[in-house]
């Protein structure tokens, strides 16, 4: 696990995350996999928790794809510097608040909504530019291999 956190730090510290076509990328290739991969997805839960199809469609797929489009139709606007007031310290200056991504963000999947509960955070990390590690539950072990 030390060496996966290393590997993700370092591509972190690379700036390969940052800028927002990165970003965009992603999260359409996730939107674009998660389409693809919408049997397998349902297959998995279904295998692993017994859940209906549609309860598994409706709560998790629908859920998913609705947030990555959230981010893709939002991000551009949350990524640019907003202007702030200046006084008379700052009046000079060119003072603005540009949001930052943090780091390395670990996701801790749960067992009973396994897919949602583990992309739903990914998807919110991929938009801040953060790098991420996801460490599926254990106890959903059909969605955990996907």
């Amino acid at each position: 696990m030390e060496l996966e956190v290393r590997r993700v730090r370092q591509a972190f510290l690379s700036g390969r995350s940052r800028p927002l076509r990165f970003r965009l990328q992603q999260l359409e290739a996730l939107r674009r996999m998660v389409q693809e991969r919408e049997k397998d997805i349902l297959a998995a839960i279904a295998a692993d928790l017994c859940k209906s199809e549609f309860n598994v469609y409706s709560q998790e797929v629908i859920t998913v794809l609705g947030e990555i489009d959230f981010m893709l139709e939002n991000l551009p606007e949350w990524v640019t510097a907003k202007p702030v007031k200046k006084n008379v310290l700052t009046m000079l200056d060119e003072a603005y608040i540009q949001p930052q991504p943090l780091g390395v963000v670990l996701i801790i999947g749960a067992w009973n909504y396994p897919f949602v509960l583990t992309i739903q955070p990914l998807i919110g990390a991929i938009a801040a530019g953060n790098a991420v590690i996801i460490k599926p539950s254990e106890l959903s072990e059909n969605t955990a291999k996907m």
